[in-house]
């Protein structure tokens, strides 16, 4: 009786050590996606745009599981009113948001082209917050999948043009890592 008892004692404590060193839902590395800023050539992007590209490309992300992105709403918080230094030429104030943040990584970028009838182009940094250097950027152009009905309304758009851009986007970041 006295085994019995050792053994079932010993294999729930080895059940336990097991599921205490598997990897954790979300684990990898922190990052934040911040608000694309949309170019002279991306007039026609609205606000739920810009808002779902980020959301969605903050989803897929976290979906590698290579990344654990910070909350879209409190980095649109703590972003609003410098998204245009945050997504310019230099890091620093996207280094300045990833410290506030207690993030490793931000995720920055311009929307330089946004057509209704069919089309998109961003360019995108992924900066290193501890050194203030950019890690990987590139630029994606994605034309729609399927026939636009002619309206080019922010749905129609997300769905058959920025969530195949993200898709290559996602791959791309995932990469680097």
């Amino acid at each position: 009786m006295k085994n019995i008892l050792a053994f079932l004692v010993l294999g729930i404590a080895l059940a336990g050590v097991s599921f205490a060193q598997a990897p954790a839902r979300g684990q990898g590395v922190k990052t934040a996606v911040v608000e694309f800023t949309p170019g002279p050539g991306a007039s026609a992007m609205n606000d739920q745009a810009k808002r779902g590209l980020q959301t969605m490309l903050s989803a897929r992300l976290n979906h590698t599981r290579k990344f654990n992105v910070y909350d879209t709403r409190h980095t649109r918080n703590a972003s609003d009113g410098s998204l245009e230094a945050i997504n310019g030429s230099s890091t620093a104030a996207a280094v300045k948001l990833g410290k506030q943040l207690g993030v490793a990584y931000v995720v920055t970028g311009r929307v330089t082209e946004y057509n209704t009838g069919g089309s998109a182009t961003v360019t995108y940094r992924l900066i290193e917050v501890a050194t203030g250097k950019v890690r990987h950027s590139g630029e994606i152009s994605q034309t729609a999948t399927m026939k636009m009905n002619g309206n080019g309304s922010a749905a129609e758009m997300q769905a058959k043009v920025i969530r195949p851009l993200i898709d290559k986007m996602t791959e791309a970041l995932a990469e680097k890592l």
